[in-house]
């Protein structure tokens, strides 16, 4: 008789049926996941997840630029372990390149043009360099989060230099009202899942990645398809549901999207602010 996948306890929080201990790899989101304090994990989180480097692999999968993720390795203890950036276009292991995939010029063409009418800044990432054409509130607020300092450059001659050095930029973040952001889900609706993919962060933030990556492909990378079932991922908006679907247990944080919490084995009872995931780890190493 095949074994449950879940137990249900009385307060309706589900657990996986193995221990968590069976579990080889953990993979965190971190903007609306880990992150209680916006631009940093709290203490406790920080402590508690320096607990586990031993006993798992802790892989952090996050749309962030490298330079935004290190630092959050190192409070950890795991500086230099495999990471996952701009959601899979880059994989790395302390300076190595495991993985590399870039929006390409023609495409980065294609959405000028269809975004060429609207009023619509754009923030462009490549490795570990981010360049924005002015400053807004929100390039202060993505400044303050990564503790990044972004650098400054006319959009048209920015996208020429990346294309010139790395081939194309990793990720593009656009900013703007929620009225152009509407309109600029509209204008780029047919390049879905042709040459890029894009998901919406909240009202005034699109951000856009090369086609045929993820979290989910970028884990697999790092630990094939084996080492993803035996892996428990965490997270809480559209680019994490791919890989809270296919894990071997995938965990919605309680202010995820209602889309990421139906998809999810399980719902923290806190949210990322009251330090959810560290609360369902906890209860998970209690049970």
């Amino acid at each position: 008789m095949n074994q449950p996948k879940t137990k249900l306890l009385a307060q309706h929080i589900n657990f996986p049926h193995k221990h968590i201990s069976a579990f080889k790899a953990l993979c965190f989101d971190l903007d609306g996941t880990l992150l209680a304090l916006k631009s940093h994990m709290t203490p406790k989180a920080y402590d508690f997840l320096g607990t586990l480097k031993s006993k798992h692999q802790l892989l952090l999968c996050s749309a962030r630029i490298p330079s935004g993720m290190r630092y959050h390795q190192e409070s950890i203890g795991i500086l230099g372990a495999p990471m996952l950036c701009y959601n899979g276009a880059l994989s790395l292991e302390g300076e190595r390149v495991v993985y590399s995939k870039t929006i390409t010029e023609s495409a980065l063409e294609t959405i000028s043009l269809l975004l060429d009418h609207l009023d619509v800044d754009w923030g462009l990432y490549a490795f570990d360099q981010w360049w924005v054409s002015k400053d807004s509130e929100r390039v202060q607020k993505e400044r303050y989060n990564t503790q990044t300092e972004p650098l400054w450059g006319e959009t048209r001659s920015t996208i020429k230099r990346l294309v010139d050095e790395f081939g194309g930029v990793h990720k593009i973040m656009l900013m703007g009202d929620k009225n152009n952001m509407d309109l600029a889900m509209e204008a780029m609706a047919p390049l879905q899942g042709a040459s890029l993919v894009y998901f919406r962060s909240n009202d005034t933030l699109i951000e856009i990645a090369p086609s045929g990556v993820g979290k989910k492909e970028g884990v697999t990378q790092l630990l094939g398809d084996h080492g993803l079932l035996e892996a428990m991922a965490f997270g809480d908006n559209d680019n994490d549901i791919a890989l809270l679907d296919a894990s071997g247990w995938g965990v919605a944080v309680q202010n995820a999207k209602p889309l990421v919490k139906s998809i999810a084995d399980a719902v923290t009872p806190l949210s990322c602010a009251d330090d959810g995931v560290i609360d369902y780890l906890n209860m998970c190493y209690g049970q």
